[in-house]
């Protein structure tokens, strides 16, 4: 890889933490990092089992999809608790319907979880906010899919329609925000993470209606600035990007792809041509930005766009391709090449720059569903399935699986890197896999 290749995904992550007197190495401060999923750690673990390379492996009560997160030598997830446990319902897979007539029968407890990096001990639990949930939610989705983000100081978790949070690292809740009813799709469910910029934290929140992206003061959650939406509902999470020395939150969405002023919110350009259903996140390399979305039951359009955005106004398309974007997970962006995990167990490459195939639809497993989104590391790409089957492929030109390591688990969250250690987030278990 590249080193200018390798700068580029690291520079919003680094960004981030500008303001703390901390650098990036060892952190994993938000959803895949930065946001890109590219860990600049070597001598990560290749193969593990249940029996070999688990340092330890902690019941988180519950359900969440939300990935763990790191900072120095502690973990944070999120976690709703249901007062009636069997309403936590849940069905994986790839498939129509799952939509709920109305929300939960039950009160949840959102939480915010600390453990020890080193033992998986619980340090603390904090419950930010016991309701009923106050708008529906997919079967295989839950009310904590949202992954949390920290600078160091606080732990920001968003909870969609159950509000955002802020909580020191002792547990302790500095301030909460209501971000209003979020009616998403046929009753879906929410799942775009918050990310953090100097001193404010961003959330955009898409819904049926009054779609919004704002930030907020990182000490007291008051509103710095809110920009309207012309969109529906949407589950990725902006990134920032920089573009002629400005940073520009970057959104993913059924109309548009959007750069906003990381500063003010004010709209900077825009890109037409999502799909339906906008769920992947963007990612970068090659000073190119791109956008996937795409029903897996969709058979006219599962776009993949390669956009070269401009200080200001429409971008320039550098390719496009109407086939072969993912549903729900979203690809990643290493030098010179574009991977594209399909959601019934494929992984795809293109060249970054031009779109040309290097490999498509290879096979990872049968019938495996994959809904986590990958992560990089080491030379290889971490592609983790919902049965428990994490593949482990080389990075490069050359399709090749390097392991398959299998764990007693459903997983729908993104892997976390931190200390050469990978955390996989299951829906009942939250292990460290480490040498």
């Amino acid at each position: 890889m590249k080193k200018t290749d390798l700068s580029k995904a690291f520079i919003a992550g680094c960004i981030l933490l500008m303001t703390t007197g901390h650098t990036f190495a060892g952190n994993w401060p938000g959803w895949r990092g930065d946001g890109q999923g590219i860990s600049s750690e070597n001598k990560l673990p290749l193969k593990w089992s249940e029996q070999d390379k688990v340092k330890w492996k902690t019941p988180i009560p519950g359900t969440g999809h939300s990935s763990a997160i790191v900072w120095g030598n502690r973990v944070f997830v999120t976690t709703a608790v249901a007062e009636d446990p069997n309403v936590e319902s849940f069905r994986g897979g790839v498939y129509m319907g799952g939509d709920r007539k109305k929300p939960d029968e039950s009160q949840y407890a959102y939480h915010v979880i600390c453990l020890d990096a080193d033992h998986g001990n619980v340090l603390w639990s904090k419950a930010v906010a016991t309701q009923s949930p106050r708008a529906r939610r997919h079967t295989k989705n839950t009310y904590a899919s949202e992954t949390p983000v920290t600078d160091g100081k606080y732990v920001f978790a968003s909870f969609g329609s159950a509000g955002l949070y802020a909580v020191d690292l002792e547990g302790n809740l500095i301030w909460q925000r209501d971000l209003g009813l979020m009616r998403v799709r046929a009753g879906w469910g929410t799942g775009s993470s918050p990310i953090l910029f100097q001193n404010m934290v961003i959330a955009n929140c898409d819904s049926d209606d009054d779609s919004y992206i704002a930030a907020f003061d990182k000490t007291s959650g008051d509103p710095v600035w809110r920009t309207e939406r012309d969109e529906g509902a949407s589950w990725g999470t902006p990134f920032l990007f920089e573009v002629a020395g400005r940073m520009t939150v970057v959104t993913n969405a059924t109309k548009h792809l959007r750069g906003y002023d990381a500063n003010t919110g004010k709209l900077l350009w825009q890109c037409a041509g999502g799909s339906r259903v906008s769920v992947p996140s963007p990612v970068t390399t090659s000073d190119l930005v791109f956008l996937s979305s795409g029903h897996s039951f969709s058979l006219l359009r599962q776009p993949i766009i390669a956009v070269r955005p401009e200080t200001s106004g429409d971008v320039t398309v550098a390719w496009s391709r109407t086939k072969g974007g993912p549903y729900v997970p979203s690809p990643i962006a290493v030098g010179d090449h574009l991977y594209v995990p399909g959601d019934k167990g494929f992984l795809s490459c293109y060249e970054a720059r031009t779109g040309e195939v290097v490999y498509e639809r290879q096979n990872l497993g049968e019938r495996n569903t994959i809904t986590a989104s990958p992560i990089a590391g080491d030379g290889r790409i971490y592609i983790q399935t919902e049965d428990g089957e994490c593949y482990v492929v080389k990075e490069g030109p050359a399709f090749e699986i390097l392991a398959v390591n299998k764990l007693d688990e459903i997983f729908c969250a993104s892997p976390a890197v931190s200390g050469g250690k990978i955390f996989l987030r299951g829906r009942k278990n939250l292990y460290c896999v480490g040498k």
